[in-house]
């Protein structure tokens, strides 16, 4: 799997839907954070609540999150209903929108902003963001369940699972994969009302991985 990047690409667009024409959307910068509204969502059906918990579970105690190990600045989707720490120093860009999602790249070299990046340069990292609308709505496990069996169809190998519990009570799993010429990559779901939150990547794994353990709901506007 020499072409880890592209395929890397490739995966976070094909999980959304293959084939479907892109539209680029704009971001803004109003603090040094980067604040998406209603750009990726305005395609989508409109956000439902997550089903609240039976009243005879204990929810699981919420993941810790260790102190971060860089500078960070936060990314939010107040559309979405989502944000996340990220490094300040990174590019973030473009915001690639589809019928059923949209993606975000965001890459440890600088680069121009508005084209999706290809390659991962030796010795950085990459992640993209994507909001997606699929089917089954609502049900991780399901969805889940449908990117094993894409990874079993492409010989790529699931080398770790965890499952997290977020602030909210709210499960994700985070999953480190690998391709058959031993390139690996991460990968971290969860959803957000009856959309999902995917963030997918390569190159330091462990960066990946605090990254998504920052993520946290927020209030849904639009």
């Amino acid at each position: 799997m020499a072409q880890w990047p592209s395929c890397l690409a490739s995966w976070s667009l094909i999980t959304i839907a293959a084939g479907i024409a892109l539209g680029a959307c704009s971001t803004t910068s109003a603090t040094g954070d980067v604040d998406l509204q209603a750009t990726v969502d305005r395609l989508l059906t409109a956000n439902a609540p997550s089903a609240a918990p039976d009243a005879t579970e204990t929810p699981a105690p919420p993941t810790a999150v260790p102190a971060l190990s860089f500078e960070p600045t936060t990314y939010r989707d107040p559309s979405a209903g989502f944000q996340f720490d990220y490094p300040a120093s990174w590019t973030v860009g473009p915001v690639e929108q589809q019928s059923r999602g949209g993606i975000t790249a965001f890459t440890s070299w600088s680069r121009p902003s508005d084209v999706l990046p290809n390659e991962t340069p030796p010795g950085e990292t990459r992640m993209d963001a994507s909001v997606q609308l699929w089917d089954p709505t609502g049900d991780l496990n399901a969805f889940v369940a449908q990117r094993r069996a894409a990874w079993d169809a492409s010989g790529i190998a699931v080398l770790s699972e965890e499952g997290w519990t977020l602030s909210d009570g709210r499960p994700a799993l985070a999953f480190v994969v690998e391709g058959i010429d031993g390139a690996q990559g991460f990968f971290f779901f969860m959803t957000i009302g009856e959309k999902y939150l995917v963030l997918s990547g390569d190159g330091d794994l462990g960066l990946l991985a605090e990254i998504a353990r920052t993520v946290r709901p927020i209030e849904i506007t639009y």
